[in-house]
């Protein structure tokens, strides 16, 4: 199999990155011919480390740069831009001769143009949830929206991470195979790891979607109470300095530290009692099985898709509403149930096993195969 993978870059850390970097990995690693076009990587160095067989090519569009120019002006190089990536990518495409040609939902600037290459067949992996995907209130964004459904129709297949999010594809798409993510690592042992006492961690961006103000305001009702507890967050975004000034109105400068990104996530899951994420909506969930794969049980809020596949309530992990009261209340009983707790993360890592990249890696393999079959 010739598969192109087409993503924005990966420059910075994300799960959607990471996902794609392991797939591609092992598709190398399985005999296939794999390259990763991106558009905006540039001359920075990837932060995933790729296999040696898995070939790079950047077609040196900067979408971000043109947020510099005011509307009128973005606009048309916005188009201009667009046009270019289309004749350097099709062109790419002509001469390489890919079977198939995989992108996912986050390079919507693009997606149209990715999907009108011809003769290859073209397949959308949608890590967002289809609502939040495709739903916005302000006028550009309807715009955007209409584009990407035109550009989705357009594609042979889509592979979304959920049951739950099938149908929703099915009124864009004819044919909708369900394949999760895979977890980046899986914990053979989980005895013997140095937990730091009251250590709570949250792996998010620091975006609108992923709600880490909810996560601040819950544990600020409860952590008056349990003063040795504590909060370390990794992530980066746009959020970070609206964050900071909610810890320090809260008076939480010694209890929550909001940390960079770090590839060595899994040991910050390893040394944590336990996690939380606390999202407004999830394309899967991807921490989620991480944490639980170092058998760290996880309080997830109950969003729409992803969670609820991953976790099962009071069994392996605990599940909440999408309020700050009842997040309180949940990571208070994880806080308060220490021996329960314990119990919960050796579930987790058993019930997580599933994810494991030697069982899912062969379903997507099946999955593209079966596309170009």
């Amino acid at each position: 199999m010739r598969a192109v993978f087409v993503l924005r870059s990966v420059a910075i850390h994300g799960g959607v990155e990471r996902v794609v970097a392991d797939k591609m990995n092992y598709l190398a690693e399985q005999g296939h011919d794999i390259t990763l076009v991106t558009y905006e990587q540039g001359k920075h160095p990837c932060v995933y480390q790729l296999n040696d067989n898995v070939r790079l090519v950047d077609m040196d569009c900067r979408f971000y740069t043109l947020y510099r120019y005011r509307l009128p002006v973005r606009l048309f190089k916005m188009w201009m831009m667009s046009w270019r990536f289309k004749k350097r990518f099709h062109r790419f495409v002509a001469e390489h001769h890919p079977d198939i040609i995989v992108t996912v939902s986050n390079s919507a600037e693009f997606l149209l143009q990715i999907m009108m290459a011809p003769n290859v067949k073209k397949v959308l992996e949608a890590h967002g949830a289809y609502p939040a995907i495709m739903t916005s209130s302000q006028f550009l964004g309807r715009c955007k929206n209409l584009l990407f459904r035109r550009a989705v129709r357009l594609s042979d297949a889509v592979i979304t991470l959920t049951n739950g999010d099938k149908p929703y594809w099915e009124n864009e798409v004819k044919k909708v195979l369900v394949v999760p993510n895979p977890i980046t690592f899986y914990c053979e042992q989980i005895q013997g790891f140095e937990r730091k006492p009251g250590r709570i961690l949250c792996v998010a961006r620091l975006e609108p979607q992923k709600r880490v103000d909810r996560l601040i305001d819950a544990f600020a009702l409860i952590a008056a109470r349990y003063p040795a507890w504590y909060i370390d967050v990794y992530g980066d975004g746009v959020e970070h300095d609206a964050l900071v000034n909610q810890i320090s109105r809260l008076n939480l400068e010694s209890r929550i530290c909001l940390n960079p990104p770090t590839n060595q996530i899994k040991q910050e899951y390893q040394s944590s009692q336990f996690s939380v994420l606390s999202s407004d909506y999830e394309g899967f969930g991807l921490v989620i099985a991480e944490s639980m794969a170092c058998g760290t049980p996880v309080v997830s809020t109950d969003c729409t898709f992803g969670p609820s596949d991953i976790i099962e309530d009071k069994v392996d992990g605990l599940l909440c509403k999408m309020d700050v009261k009842d997040l309180a209340e949940k990571m208070e009983w994880m806080i308060t149930h220490e021996e329960e707790r314990k119990q919960m993360g050796i579930k987790a890592h058993q019930s997580v096993a599933r994810y494991r990249k030697e069982n899912v890696m062969k379903e997507w393999e099946r999955a593209y195969m079966s596309l170009i079959e």
